[in-house]
């Protein structure tokens, strides 16, 4: 079946029939759904190649995991594999070309999407792991590629998005802590040159000011690298030195990992002596003893969306954004303090 016949069945031009199937809004409902109908009848798929030729536009997309520093570990690299899953059905449906590439290092990484821009030819790009100020935005704006950014950079955002709710998914974390009485809160984050972190630092800080809770320097810890080790030693010499702590907020799961080991040295029960809450994930979610309470998002269809806004775009150039909600998965690591 080819898209000549298929018109000849529907007794309808070639030109009404590609544009029913691209979704143009040119074409009514009543139509759209009919051809829909016998091209799913007549297993007639459209050919990604001949549909560039016969357009002129390409209609592929291109996507680049690094396999260094926060996704050196492999368990971390299952957040993007979630995200593209929920992609995956929307590629399908809408007969995407699909490019991944994988980079060891940011050399690597920078080549990958050299390549895909100039040799595999992809007029669109889901970009991530933004940085506060992030050049590859203003490489793919220049070389004319429609992109989606899964999360945002600092000042001004002219560009179509993604992401988790990072601010306001610690504000509800220490909204929780603080309905529990928690006032002498601890933060472990990650390096805040990647802007989730330092969203999430945003949230944190917010809430303290809110509630009238004075900041202290000596409860908020920034660490280098995905090292449970690291995090466990840095954790421990600051429940050592600060004996108020009562609350753990883990920025990653691998802190939280960290915070889990620390916690088992100096004795304390978890849910009891101490509290522990973290962002979710595949650690704390199916490895990590005992199981945390965690602040949760839903990534596939985060990455559903990212496709979703990327065909709108092939149709008109405005900013698109969406912003996934979080909820608290309860674990039993957070308990309850008396009143003072």
């Amino acid at each position: 079946m080819n898209i000549k016949i298929l018109a000849k069945k529907l007794r309808l031009s070639i030109t009404t029939v590609s544009r029913a199937l691209g979704g143009y809004s040119d074409v009514s409902e009543t139509t759209r759904k009919k051809v829909i109908k016998y091209a799913k009848k007549y297993k007639y798929s459209p050919n990604p190649n001949a549909s560039s030729l016969a357009s002129g536009k390409s209609n592929t997309l291109g996507f680049v995991i690094p396999l260094y520093g926060l996704n050196s570990n492999t368990l971390n690299q299952a957040s993007f594999f979630e995200f593209i899953a929920g992609m995956s059905t929307k590629i399908h449906s809408e007969n995407i070309q699909f490019f991944m590439m994988f980079a060891n290092n940011k050399l690597e990484e920078k080549n990958a999407y050299e390549k895909l821009i100039n040799v595999q030819k992809v007029d669109k790009i889901i970009l991530h792991n933004l940085k506060k100020n992030d050049s590859r935005i203003g490489m793919l704006k220049k070389n004319k590629i429609k992109f989606v950014a899964w999360g945002r950079t600092q000042g001004l955002i002219d560009y179509s998005w993604v992401d988790l709710d990072n601010e306001g998914s610690s504000k509800l974390i220490m909204q929780y802590l603080i309905e529990k009485n928690h006032k002498h809160i601890a933060y472990i984050n990650i390096e805040e040159n990647y802007n989730f972190a330092f969203q999430r630092k945003q949230g944190y800080l917010d809430s303290l000011k809110k509630n009238k809770i004075k900041f202290n320097k000596n409860y908020y810890i920034s660490v280098k690298h995905e090292d449970p080790d690291q995090s466990s030693a840095v954790i421990q010499k600051m429940l050592n030195k600060n004996s108020k702590i009562t609350a753990i907020i883990c920025s990653t799961e691998y802190s939280a990992v960290g915070a889990i080991k620390a916690c088992n040295q100096l004795n304390k029960k978890i849910g009891k002596d101490i509290s522990i809450i973290t962002f979710d994930g595949p650690v704390v979610g199916t490895l990590a003893n005992p199981s945390l309470t965690a602040i949760t998002h839903e990534r596939k269809n985060l990455g559903h969306k990212a496709i979703e806004i990327l065909t709108d775009m092939d149709k008109d150039n405005r900013v698109h954004t969406h912003l996934a909600k979080a909820k608290i998965i309860e674990r039993g690591s957070v308990c309850k303090l008396k009143k003072n």
